[in-house]
C-alpha cells in the first residue's frame, strides 16, 4: 500500500523512518466511543416541513415532530435523531452537501390529521339545545330597572 511506501523512507525533517519513530511514542489506544458519544450530538428544531439540518444534509423526521427541537448524532455511519431521549429516525450518513434525505412513511397520517400539529376543533350540532320563550313585557321590565 502507498503508506507502507511513505513510512519506510527517511522523513526530510525528522531524518528518520516514520516507521522507526513509531515504536518510540508508545501510543495508547483510543478510548472507546462511549467517552466520547456525547461530544458527537448536537441539538436541532425540526423545520414544519419535517425536515432538519445536519452538516449541510436535510434529513427527514416523522412530521409530528414539526417545530420541535431533537438531538441528532452522529453513529457508526448512521444519523440518529432522539426526542425525549427516544430514538424517532435513523439514516444512512450522506455526506454530500444539500441533499436531502426522505424518512420512509415521514409524513404518514398527515391528510387524516388536515395537516395539523392537533386535531381541529368542530362545530357539533346540539339538537336537545332548547331556548327558552318569554313574553317581551320581561324585557321591557329590565329596561325600566336602570332609569330611574
Amino acid at each position: 500500500m502507498w503508506w507502507e511506501k511513505k513510512n519506510r523512507r527517511i522523513h526530510g525533517t525528522t531524518g528518520e523512518r516514520p516507521i522507526d519513530r513509531l515504536k518510540e511514542e508508545n501510543l495508547k489506544p483510543l478510548p472507546s466511543s462511549d467517552r466520547y458519544q456525547k461530544f458527537l450530538e448536537e441539538a436541532r428544531k425540526v423545520h414544519k416541513d419535517g425536515f432538519l439540518s445536519f452538516d449541510g444534509v436535510r434529513y427527514g423526521v416523522p412530521w409530528q415532530y414539526s417545530g420541535k427541537e431533537v438531538v441528532v448524532r452522529d453513529k457508526n455511519g448512521k444519523i440518529e435523531i432522539l426526542y425525549d431521549g427516544k430514538v424517532i429516525a435513523v439514516h444512512e450518513k450522506h455526506y454530500r452537501s444539500r441533499s436531502t434525505v426522505f424518512l420512509k412513511d415521514q409524513y404518514k397520517g398527515l391528510k387524516e390529521a388536515e395537516g395539523m400539529f392537533y386535531p381541529r376543533p368542530r362545530a357539533i350540532k346540539l339538537s336537545s339545545l332548547e331556548v327558552e320563550k318569554r313574553p317581551l313585557g320581561v324585557y321591557e321590565s329590565l329596561l325600566e330597572v336602570g332609569t330611574v
